[in-house]
């Protein structure tokens, strides 16, 4: 081995020697520096939890709840809020409520406020409450058009309705139930069923005895609206008889003695006396020139000058005159002039 190779070989161990002090040397910096931040960290999460509980000594962390933007207050669980609102607001029940919505909802922020801040749970809760928009339901029966009546009860008012067309199937009524909604309940004039029942059956009378109007005849513009009595007719308009001496002026109705007459419209009593053949004769005056005879009466009720109604009993079936029987005979004349009765009565 030569010099060069021998400096060669010194130089490399001492390289060597020097690379295993620097690595020991930075070893020993590195443990230390790593204890040391191992130290520093703890003590500053002892610091940390030292202001951590100081901080909640005198703070704690709520949920602050704003509505559109503006603060309604505290709560300490939002979970618990949120299952409120809905089982009491978009869950509620009551009377005619078909459903609750909320345009706006609640936003939460969480914040750590002084201990002494309370929370108001209940009073955010009638904010929301009233901020909710409650559509209610309710059912109008209308006839022919009509709103009769309001209600708040669909069965009820189903049963009414179905019992007033099964009383009435004999007359065409459009009667039916709509469901209506509102968010303001109190503004609407709601009646109980059976008031409004009544109200409808008192129009379907109104309905029915209208109806039977246009079926009755009418003469010179007046109403000839109830038939005087019931019976037989014995003899017609125009007939000739021996009992007689010329053609039947009027129609005879055969029905037992003391059968009430009514007058078969509106008008004036102008004769209630004997009167020869025809016996005890009642006149009425409707107007228009159309006149009612009722004669062979037992009694007469109506007085000259009385007004009366259609009808209105004037008097009672007999046989005084000339007359074979117990009947009624009934005269119309117009002008004067008498005319079959048969064409307006006894059809």
């Amino acid at each position: 081995m030569n010099n060069l190779q021998k400096y060669e070989k010194y130089a490399i161990i001492i390289l060597v020697a020097k690379k295993r002090r620097v690595y020991i040397i930075l070893k020993r910096k590195i443990k230390y520096y790593t204890k040391e931040t191992c130290k520093l960290f703890s003590i500053m999460a002892v610091a940390s939890g030292i202001i951590i509980a100081i901080i909640l000594l005198k703070y704690k962390p709520i949920y602050k709840v704003t509505l559109s933007g503006q603060e309604i207050g505290y709560v300490e669980n939002e979970t618990k809020l949120e299952n409120r609102i809905q089982t009491e607001i978009i869950e509620m029940e009551g009377k005619n409520i078909d459903f609750v919505s909320l345009d706006d909802m609640p936003n939460y922020e969480l914040k750590l406020v002084d201990r002494s801040q309370e929370t108001n749970e209940e009073e955010i809760m009638i904010a929301l409450k009233d901020n909710a928009k409650i559509m209610y339901k309710y059912y109008a029966v209308i006839l022919n058009n009509e709103t009769v009546g309001l209600v708040d009860n669909m069965e009820e008012a189903e049963q009414a309705v179905n019992q007033i067309k099964e009383e009435n199937k004999s007359v065409n009524l459009d009667l039916m139930i709509t469901q209506n909604y509102t968010e303001d309940i109190s503004s609407i004039n709601l009646e109980s069923v059976q008031e409004t029942q009544t109200k409808v059956e008192e129009k379907v009378e109104a309905l029915i005895e209208q109806d039977e109007k246009t079926k009755k005849p009418i003469l010179n513009g007046i109403l000839l609206a109830v038939t005087p009595v019931e019976g037989r007719v014995t003899s017609r308009f125009g007939s000739v008889s021996s009992i007689r001496s010329s053609a039947h002026t009027g129609t005879d109705i055969a029905c037992a003695k003391g059968t009430p007459i009514k007058v078969v419209a509106s008008g004036t009593v102008t004769f209630a006396e004997r009167n020869g053949s025809y016996g005890n004769l009642i006149k009425v005056d409707h107007g228009n020139g159309v006149e009612t005879w009722y004669a062979h009466c037992t009694d007469l009720y109506g007085k000259v000058g009385e007004n009366v109604n259609a009808g209105d009993v004037i008097a009672t079936v007999g046989s005084t005159g000339n007359s074979t029987g117990n009947h009624l005979h009934i005269e119309i004349r117009v002008n004067g002039v008498a005319i079959n009765p048969q064409k307006y009565l006894y059809k």
